[in-house]
C-alpha cells in the first residue's frame, strides 16, 4: 500500500471521529445543558424576559437573584419563559438550576443583570392601571373596556407576586393603601356616607349603623384596591359572565375551587395567577359612593329587583318588626347583621361577621345613626 494513501486515510479517518465526538458532545450538551438568554441591563419596573433552552432531562427551572426565589417554571419541548420586573436598583447575582423529574438538580446555569433607575421601595405605585386587555373578548362578547375609566391615584399598596416577585404576597391584594387610613380620615369617611346611609336606612327601615360600619370595615374607610379603582364598599362580586364595567383584583388567592391556571409559584407559597380568563376576582364597579352604598341596600338587604343572588328582604322585614315593637336598637342592629352573615353574605358565619361589624358600631358611635 503506498505509504501517502495510507497516511491520508488515517488522517480522514481521524477528522471523521473529531467531528463525531464533537456531535457527540453538542448532544450531551443538548440533553443535560441549560443556557438562558435575557438583556443585560434594564430599569426598575421594566419587564424583564429571561428565555431558556433546557436538557432533555430538565424538567423544571428554579430561578434565584441574589438569596431571593424567584420561583419555579415548567419546561415544555425543551424551552421555558419567565418575565418579571426588579424593584430595586443594583447589580443582581442571577442562578438557574435545571431540576430533572426525580427532582435532582442536573444543570445550574450563573449570570447577572444590571438594574437601573430610581428604587421602588417596598410599594408599588399604581396608576391609573389600564384594562386588561388580555382578558380576550374571543368567545365572550359580554367582555369590553370599562365605560368609565379607572380614576387616577398616587395611592401606593403594598404589591402582589405579580407585581414585585420579591416582596410580593397574595394577601397584600386586601391590604389598604400605605399609611391609610388615618384616624382623621377614617372619620372623615363616615361622616361622608353618613347622610346617605341615615336616607336609606330611614327609608327602607334598615340599620344605618350597620351599614357604615360595613362599608368602612370592607373598604378599609375607603383605602382598599376595591373602594380606589372600583367604588366598592363592600365585596360585591360580578359573577354573570360580563365584566364590562367591573374592576379585577389581580393577585387574589384563588376562590374558585383551585380551577385557576397558575403561572409560577415561588418557594414561599406565593402564587402569579393566569388573570385572562379568571372568573373569580371580578368586582361590581360603581360610579359614586352612593350608587355603591344604595346598591347594598336595594338589592342585597330589599332584593328590589332581584339582581343580587340571595334574598334578605325578610331579616330586613324582621329588623322592622323589633323596632316597632320596641326591641333595644343596638340588639336589633346585631341580629339584623348576625342574619344576614348567616344567610351567606360571608363564609366565616353570623357571629364571626356581626362581632366585627358592631365592634366598628361601638368604636364610633354610629347606633345614634339608626
Amino acid at each position: 500500500m503506498n505509504k501517502r494513501l495510507f497516511h491520508g486515510g488515517m488522517i480522514s479517518a481521524l477528522c471523521l471521529l473529531g467531528i463525531a465526538l464533537l456531535a457527540f458532545s453538542y448532544q450531551k450538551l443538548k440533553r443535560i445543558g441549560l443556557s438562558v438568554e435575557y438583556v443585560p441591563v434594564a430599569t426598575v419596573g421594566e419587564e424583564v424576559r429571561f428565555l431558556f433552552n433546557a436538557g432533555d432531562n430538565i424538567q423544571r427551572i428554579k430561578i434565584f437573584s441574589d438569596k431571593g426565589s424567584l420561583g419555579t417554571i415548567k419546561t415544555s419541548q425543551n424551552k421555558a419563559e419567565l418575565s418579571f420586573a426588579f424593584g430595586f436598583p443594583s447589580v443582581k447575582k442571577l442562578r438557574f438550576v435545571g431540576i430533572s423529574s426525580t427532582n435532582d438538580t442536573v444543570s445550574v446555569a450563573y449570570g447577572e443583570i444590571a438594574i437601573t433607575g430610581k428604587s421602588l421601595g417596598n410599594v408599588v405605585v399604581i396608576q391609573n392601571p389600564p384594562y386588561n386587555s388580555s382578558a380576550s373578548t374571543a368567545g365572550n362578547p359580554d367582555i369590553s373596556k370599562p365605560s368609565n375609566p379607572l380614576p387616577i391615584t398616587n395611592l401606593r399598596f403594598n404589591p402582589t407576586p405579580s407585581e414585585d416577585p420579591f416582596l410580593g404576597r397574595n394577601q397584600n391584594v386586601y391590604g389598604t393603601a400605605i399609611g391609610h387610613p388615618t384616624q382623621d380620615e377614617a372619620r372623615a369617611f363616615l361622616s361622608d356616607i353618613k347622610p346617605i346611609a341615615i336616607e336609606l336606612g330611614q327609608k327602607y327601615q334598615v340599620p344605618a349603623s350597620v351599614i357604615m360600619a360595613m362599608a368602612a370595615m370592607e373598604s378599609g374607610y375607603g383605602f382598599s384596591r376595591n373602594a380606589v379603582f372600583a367604588n366598592n364598599f363592600f365585596g360585591i362580586k360580578q359573577w354573570w359572565g360580563n365584566e364590562s364595567n367591573a374592576y379585577q383584583l389581580k393577585g387574589q388567592p384563588d376562590e374558585y375551587e383551585g380551577k385557576v391556571p397558575i403561572l409560577k409559584k415561588s418557594d414561599d407559597g406565593q402564587i402569579i395567577y393566569d388573570e385572562s380568563r379568571r372568573p373569580d376576582n371580578w368586582y361590581r364597579r360603581f360610579g359614586s359612593r352612593r350608587e355603591c352604598i344604595e346598591f347594598l341596600v336595594e338589592e342585597v338587604f330589599m332584593h328590589k329587583t332581584g339582581a343580587w343572588k340571595r334574598d334578605y328582604s325578610d331579616i330586613a322585614k324582621y329588623y322592622r318588626g323589633q323596632i316597632a315593637s320596641g326591641v333595644e336598637k343596638y340588639s336589633a342592629a346585631y341580629t339584623f347583621i348576625y342574619s344576614v352573615g348567616e344567610r351567606g353574605y360571608t363564609h366565616k358565619g353570623g357571629k364571626f361577621y356581626a362581632d366585627r361589624i358592631m365592634k366598628v358600631v361601638d368604636r364610633y358611635g354610629l347606633i345614634e345613626n339608626d
